[in-house]
């Protein structure tokens, strides 16, 4: 019925899997103590105390810039290369994803890798650029690129999804993932 083609690039994983770092709620958490840090790192340089009132300030601010803007970033960008390198050989890898009126078969170079029942897909949530059917409590799921049909369009999935399979739940992703 549908068949989505894509390969999955670190530019693609990025996209999918990290969040805007500015829409995350602990952002601004990290925000307070980067002004709390870098307020501390001055006061204590002018105040002429030990260094180690200097070095805290210091770290505070490389914390707080660290986790509140890399972190994710990073995180996603290690488990893709070790991702890639275990189990394709250090090559980006073609997913394809056949949706039927059954289940959704998911193949990865050529091989069946999965499939997925109709039954076990509890959202529909859409993106800018992509459409996720969510399965499990973990938020696991398919992904389906918008630009990447092969057989139909993203248009007419998202009409066939509302009209075939009214039982699940369709909606918007979350903002942060929303690229």
């Amino acid at each position: 019925m549908f068949v989505n083609e894509y390969v999955m690039d670190r530019k693609r994983y990025d996209k999918w899997a990290t969040p805007k770092f500015w829409k995350l709620p602990l952002f601004y958490v990290y925000c307070f103590i980067f002004v709390v840090g870098v307020f501390g790192w001055f006061y204590f340089d002018r105040a002429d105390v030990s260094a180690k009132w200097k070095t805290i300030g210091a770290f505070l601010t490389f914390v707080a810039v660290y986790r509140g803007v890399f972190f994710h970033w990073m995180r996603a960008d290690k488990t893709f290369r070790l991702m890639r390198a275990r189990n394709f050989g250090g090559k980006d890898w073609l997913c394809k994803v056949v949706v039927g009126g059954k289940n959704i078969s998911l193949y990865i170079n050529g091989k069946i890798n999965n499939k997925v029942e109709w039954e076990d897909i509890q959202k529909y949530e859409e993106a800018k650029s992509y459409y996720k059917l969510t399965t499990g409590e973990n938020n696991e799921g398919v992904l389906l690129d918008k630009q990447c049909f092969t057989q139909g369009d993203a248009e007419v999935f998202k009409q066939w999804m509302i009209e075939q399979h009214p039982e699940i739940e369709y909606g918007w992703i979350h903002p942060m993932y929303d690229k």
